[in-house]
C-alpha cells in the first residue's frame, strides 16, 4: 500500500471521529439559540471543526511518514511525479464538487424555510462529506489508478 493511501485512510478516519465528537459537543450548545447567538455558536463550531481537520491531517501524514522511515522506507523524501499531481488535482476536484453541491443543498434547505438550524447542520455534514470525498479519491487514485 502506498504511503499516501495510508495517510488518506488515517486522515479520513480521524476526520470522521473528530466530526462525530465535535458534532455531539455542539448539538446541546445550539439547540436553544436563535439569531446572532446561533450564528456565532455555529461559527465557533466550524472553526473548531476545520482547524481540527487540518491538525489531524498534518499529524496523520507525519505519523505515516515517520512509520515508513522507521521501516526503512523513504519517509518524507518520497518523490512526487505527474501521477501524484494528477491524483491530487482529481482529489481537489472531488472536494470542490461535493463542497459546492453540499452548499447548494444547504441553501435550498434554508430557502425552503426549514430554518437556520437545518442549514447549519447540513453545512456541517457538507464539510465532512467533502473531506471524505477528497480522501477517498486519493485512496482510489493510488490503489486502483485514475
Amino acid at each position: 500500500m502506498h504511503n499516501r493511501s495510508k495517510a488518506a485512510i488515517l486522515s479520513a478516519l480521524t476526520n470522521l471521529v473528530w466530526f462525530i465528537l465535535t458534532y455531539f459537543w455542539n448539538r446541546p450548545r445550539v439547540i436553544s439559540l436563535t439569531g446572532e447567538e446561533l450564528a456565532r455558536a455555529w461559527g465557533v463550531y466550524f472553526l473548531v471543526l476545520v482547524l481540527g481537520f487540518l491538525v489531524l491531517n498534518i499529524l496523520s501524514v507525519i505519523l505515516v511518514m515517520l512509520y515508513e522511515k522507521r521501516q526503512g522506507g523513504q519517509g518524507f523524501e518520497e518523490k512526487t511525479d505527474e501521477r501524484d499531481r494528477h491524483i491530487e488535482g482529481f482529489a481537489m476536484k472531488a472536494f470542490g464538487l461535493v463542497f459546492s453541491l453540499g452548499f447548494l443543498v444547504s441553501a435550498v434547505l434554508l430557502a425552503s424555510g426549514l430554518g437556520l438550524q437545518t442549514f447549519f447542520h447540513a453545512l456541517a455534514f457538507m464539510v465532512l462529506l467533502s473531506g471524505l470525498a477528497m480522501w477517498l479519491t486519493y485512496l482510489v487514485g493510488y490503489e486502483r489508478g485514475l
